[in-house]
């Protein structure tokens, strides 16, 4: 048996399937305002289920928080943008459906659990709810995006 070597498809396969930093990076910035817009529209209501207001929240005097969540953005969508070079995922609904079951499997099992069964409180569904609902659509988007980008380059 012969065997021969492509080395140009295999090259030409090893360069189509590569990170795109600039989606990644593009994701880390729409990642940011979805959460400033996403407790824009339901902070009412997350105070309400937490018994809490405006008052009882100090604004943070530090940065750390803001660079906690772009540092968090960072990894969700470099991370996803691995997963999809490693799946040859090309195409947006492909990107949207894995990027929801990363979400469901890895983030709202687990925080809907130690939610739910917290030694201290439980917390009600709508609560769960809405804490889960801006990784929901923060993965969602980029999973279209990461999914849609690729076809692009292939």
């Amino acid at each position: 048996m012969q065997f021969k070597l492509r080395r140009r498809d295999n090259r030409r396969h090893f360069m189509s399937h590569k990170i795109h930093h600039l989606a990644v990076w593009v994701l880390v910035v729409i990642h940011f305002f979805i959460g400033l817009g996403w407790y824009a529209l339901f902070g009412e209501a997350w105070l309400n289920y937490n018994a809490r207001t405006m008052t009882d929240i100090e604004q943070p005097h530090s940065v750390v928080p803001y660079l906690i969540a772009i540092i968090s953005a960072v990894f969700v969508n470099y991370g996803l943008a691995w997963l999809f070079t490693k799946l040859h995922v090309a195409h947006a609904l492909t990107g949207l459906k894995i990027a929801l079951v990363c979400w469901f499997v890895f983030l709202f099992v687990q925080y809907a659990t130690i939610s739910v069964f917290s030694a201290f409180e439980t917390n009600p569904w709508p609560l769960i709810l809405i804490n889960m609902g801006r990784p929901f659509l923060a993965f969602a988007i980029s999973g279209i995006v990461l999914g849609a980008w690729r076809r692009r380059e292939l």
